[in-house]
C-alpha cells in the first residue's frame, strides 16, 4: 500500500518535506483529543488533502471510533486513498464500509511492549487478517491511542512474520530516524509508520527529521 508514512501532518510545509524525502503516504489524524487532530470539515484539512494529492502521496484517513458515516464523508470529501481504524472497532465496521465503496482499510492491532509471543500477535491479527484489511503493527498506547515513542519486539514481529507471508502489514510504533533501519532489518517490514519520531516539539513536524528518517527507511527498504 506504502514504504513509508508519515503521520500527523498539520502544515503544508509538511506535505512538502514528505513529499521531497521520499516518503510515500501521509497519514491525517481525526482523533480530536490528538496533539495532532485536524478537522476534516475544516479547509485545513481539505488544503493539506489537495496538496498531497497533487504530489501523488497517498493520503491517509486516522480515525479513532468514529461512526462509519463520519470516515465516509470525510473519504469522499478529502478523496483518502485510505481508512485507518485506530481506534477500538469492531470488524463489522469493515464490511460496511466496504459496501460503501471505501476499498483500502487499514486497521492498527495495538500490541504490548516489551517480550512479545507469535500467539499474542496471532490473537489479536487473525479478526482483521481474514477480511483482508493491511494491518498497521503499533505499540499499545492506551488511551492516547498511539504517538507514545514506545517501540515493539521486533524479533518476534519477524517470527510471526515469517509465518505468514501473505499478510500485508506495516510495523509503527516508536519509530524515529535513529531506529528505523534497525527496526525493518530486525523485523522483516516492508513498510513503516511514524509520527512521533519526526517531531521537533510534540504534534510538530520537523523537515530535517522527517529527510532523515526517510533516507534512513529508504536505504534499508532498498528503495531507489
Amino acid at each position: 500500500m506504502f514504504h513509508i508514512k508519515i503521520c500527523g501532518v498539520r502544515e503544508i510545509a509538511d506535505i512538502k518535506a514528505v513529499f521531497e524525502s521520499g516518503a510515500d503516504a501521509i497519514g491525517l489524524n481525526f482523533y480530536p483529543p490528538s496533539c495532532r487532530f485536524i478537522d476534516p470539515e475544516k479547509a485545513l484539512a481539505a488544503g493539506l488533502a489537495s496538496k498531497a494529492g497533487e504530489l501523488s502521496l497517498t493520503r491517509i484517513g486516522v480515525f479513532v471510533n468514529s461512526t462509519v458515516e463520519t470516515m465516509l464523508r470525510a473519504s469522499e470529501r478529502l478523496q483518502l486513498e485510505a481508512v485507518q481504524l485506530h481506534g477500538d472497532e469492531p470488524t463489522g465496521v469493515v464490511s460496511r464500509l466496504q459496501e460503501e465503496g471505501v476499498t483500502k482499510v487499514i486497521r492498527a492491532i495495538k500490541l504490548p511492549v516489551g517480550p512479545l509471543t507469535i500467539q499474542t500477535i496471532e490473537n489479536q491479527v487473525n479478526p482483521w487478517a481474514s477480511l483482508g484489511t493491511h494491518l498497521l503493527l503499533d505499540a499499545d498506547g492506551g488511551k492516547s491511542h498511539g504517538g507514545t515513542g514506545k517501540t515493539l519486539d521486533w524479533d518476534t514481529v519477524r517470527e510471526w512474520s515469517d509465518q505468514h507471508g501473505d499478510i500485508s502489514w506495516t510495523l509503527a510504533g516508536g519509530l524515529h530516524p535513529d531506529n528505523v533501519a534497525t527496526a525493518i532489518a530486525k523485523s522483516g517490514a516492508a513498510s513503516v509508520d511514524t509520527a512521533s519520531g519526526v517531531e521537533a516539539d510534540r504534534g510538530t513536524k520537523s523537515g530535517g527529521l522527517i529527510t532523515q528518517f526517510s533516507k534512513n527507511a529508504r536505504a534499508e527498504l532498498q528503495l531507489s
